[in-house]
C-alpha cells in the first residue's frame, strides 16, 4: 500500500500501470525527480474526488449507470467471446468442399444487352391521341427492321423516336439486365418482351402500355459462367469464417442464458409505437472503444464501482 484515504488503497501495482501510462501519454509531465510523488498525489485526488461522488450519488445518476453497464458488457465481451471468435478457422479443404456442394452459387447468370425506343404518352391522353403515338411506335419498328445488323442499339432511329431522354443519344441501350423473370427497372411488359428474344438483332413488336409503347432490340447476350475457385477461394473463406463465428456466437449466448429466467413481452413490443426506428448494431458485437481509459481513469475505482453495482442488484 502506498497510499490510502478513508478505507480505499492506492497499492503499488496500481501505481506502477498508472505511471506507466501516463509516462506514455505525457512523457514530459512525468519525468525527473519528484515524477513519483506527483502522481501518487494525483492517484491519491483522484480517490478523494471518486469518493466524494459517490457519497453525492453520482453512480445512481442513470446516464453514468447506462455508460457503466455498457463498458462493463463490453469488457466482458472482449474477455470472453472475442477469443472464440478469432480462434474460428478455416481450412482449405472446407473451402473446396463449399464450392463443390455450392457449385451453382458460383455461377454468373446470363445477361442481356438491349436497346428501348419509348414513345411515351402523357396523362389525360385521349383515344385518337394515342393512336397518333401507337402509328409513331409502329413506323420506328418498320424502320427499326431495316437496320443492318452492325447498328448498335437503334442507332439514329432513337435519337428521331424516342421519348427517354436518358438513352435516345446512345441508340437507346438500357445496358444490362439479368435473362431471368422479375427484377426492377423496367416495364414489366417490357422486360418479358425482351427477355423473349434470342438472338442479337431481334426485334419485340410494339409493347403497348398505359403510359408508353416500347420498342426492344436484343444487341448482345452474355452467357452464364462458372467462376472458377482460384477466383472465388478468399470470399468462400470469408463466408465460412463469418457462418463458424455466427454459431460460436450464438452458442455462446445460449450458454450465457442458461438458468437464466428470462421473459419476452414480444405482444407488447409488436404494438409500441415508435416516433422513429433506428438500426442498431447486432447482438454481441464487441464495441471499439472497449479498453481504452475514457470514462474512469483509473482500474480501482472503475472495479469498485462494479462490485458497488453488482451488490446493489
Amino acid at each position: 500500500m502506498l497510499a490510502r484515504v478513508d478505507d480505499e488503497v492506492v497499492t503499488v501495482d496500481e501505481f506502477k500501470d498508472a505511471l506507466g501510462r501516463r509516462a506514455r501519454k505525457h512523457p514530459r509531465i512525468y519525468t525527473g525527480a519528484g515524477r513519483r510523488q506527483r502522481l501518487l498525489r494525483h492517484l491519491v485526488d483522484e480517490e478523494v474526488i471518486f469518493a466524494q461522488a459517490l457519497e453525492e450519488g453520482y453512480d445512481k445518476d442513470p446516464q453514468i449507470v447506462r455508460e457503466m453497464r455498457r463498458r462493463l458488457v463490453n469488457e466482458y465481451l472482449e474477455r470472453n467471446l472475442t477469443p472464440i471468435l478469432d480462434a474460428v478457422k478455416v481450412s482449405d479443404e472446407d473451402v473446396d468442399r463449399h464450392y463443390s456442394q455450392n457449385i451453382d452459387t458460383y455461377r454468373t447468370r446470363e445477361l442481356a444487352r438491349a436497346a428501348v425506343i419509348s414513345v411515351r404518352v402523357p396523362s389525360g391522353t385521349d383515344g385518337s391521341g394515342r393512336t397518333a403515338l401507337l402509328d409513331r411506335a409502329r413506323a420506328a419498328l418498320e424502320e427499326a427492321r431495316e437496320l443492318p445488323p452492325g447498328v448498335s442499339g437503334f442507332g439514329e432511329l432513337a435519337r428521331r423516336y424516342s421519348d427517354d431522354s436518358k438513352t435516345k443519344e446512345a441508340g437507346g441501350d438500357i445496358g444490362w439486365i439479368v435473362r431471368a423473370p422479375g427484377g426492377g427497372g423496367l416495364d414489366p411488359a417490357l422486360r418479358s418482351g425482351i427477355l423473349q428474344l434470342e438472338k442479337p438483332g431481334d426485334l419485340t413488336p410494339v409493347i403497348k402500355t398505359e403510359k408508353a409503347f416500347y420498342i426492344g432490340r436484343l444487341a448482345e447476350l452474355r452467357p452464364s459462367q462458372l467462376r472458377p475457385l482460384s477466383e472465388v477461394r478468399s470470399a468462400v473463406r470469408l463466408i465460412l469464417v463469418n457462418k463458424g463465428r455466427a454459431a460460436a456466437q450464438d452458442e455462446f449466448y445460449r450458454k450465457l442464458r442458461v438458468g437464466r429466467k428470462i421473459t419476452l413481452q414480444l405482444d407488447l413490443l409488436g404494438k409500441l409505437e415508435l416516433a422513429e426506428e433506428k438500426p442498431s448494431g447486432s447482438p454481441g458485437t464487441v464495441d471499439a472503444e472497449v479498453g481504452t481509459e475514457a470514462g474512469v481513469s483509473s482500474p480501482a475505482p472503475l472495479r469498485r464501482v462494479a462490485e458497488k453495482q453488482g451488490a446493489s442488484e
